[in-house]
């Protein structure tokens, strides 16, 4: 039997939009709203909240999730990978607990309209595929096939970011991409012990997620839009 364990990442510091994390969506911070999918999901066999932040912990814990530990600073700055934290997280998890995960679960609060179904959706498939690693996407709108430009070194001028674009003219054409969320990432815990960077990973799969329950929250023009997913979605729900 596979043990899958999840962790929410939720550092305290954020440029983009300072106090990221607590921000209210629904009236509830966004890390309740990643408690509550992980706490929706039913392949999860346990998770925890791995925080810096004292005011981001005792939410977490109000919300009713395990943080049985603070991260050290030395993860938490914006200049680090959040795979060491990760890796931190479930290191203590396994030594607390006695227990070695086989799946790693990362979850971020900034992906508030996640839903246990997708957490469940991305592990069922990353366990059908034996990949290394599953991560949650969306339909790209943009393409680099189709509508994407990138500047010319040392000119002021733009190019089609890839030369398939020269010989296209609509997008039907163009073959289909997606984007990566940010709202599930599931990795092999043997992977996670040496991962740095997830794109060099050759088992990658995918998990695609419909687009409004994307929203990845950076600025406040995106916890606007998510407030009225969420009131369009009361109003369309008999």
């Amino acid at each position: 039997m596979t043990l899958n364990l999840g962790v929410i990442a939720a550092r305290g510091g954020s440029k983009s939009l300072p106090g990221k994390n607590l921000r209210l969506l629904d009236g509830k911070p966004l890390i309740e709203h990643a408690i509550q999918a992980a706490r929706q999901s039913r392949l999860l066999d346990d998770f925890l909240v791995s925080t810096d932040d004292q005011a981001i912990a005792d939410a977490a814990r109000t919300a009713g999730a395990k943080v049985p530990f603070m991260r050290p600073l030395a993860l938490a700055t914006d200049e680090i990978s959040i795979w060491p934290a990760v890796r931190h997280a479930t290191e203590q998890w396994e030594q607390a607990s006695g227990r070695a995960a086989d799946a790693v679960v990362l979850l971020q609060p900034t992906s508030p309209l996640r839903i246990g179904e997708d957490i469940d959706g991305c592990l069922r498939r990353f366990w059908e595929l034996e990949a290394d690693i599953c991560v949650s996407v969306t339909s790209a709108h943009d393409s680099p096939y189709f509508n994407l430009v990138e500047p010319v070194e040392g000119s002021v001028f733009f190019r089609a970011c890839s030369p398939a674009m020269l010989d296209r003219e609509r997008r039907q054409q163009s073959p289909p991409v997606y984007a990566l969320n940010g709202a599930v990432y599931v990795i092999r815990r043997s992977a996670l012990q040496v991962l740095e960077n997830q794109f060099r990973i050759e088992r990658f799969a995918v998990y695609e997620m419909p687009r409004w329950r994307s929203v990845d929250i950076d600025a406040t023009e995106d916890l606007e839009l998510a407030e009225w997913l969420i009131s369009r979605t009361r109003q369309t729900i008999p």
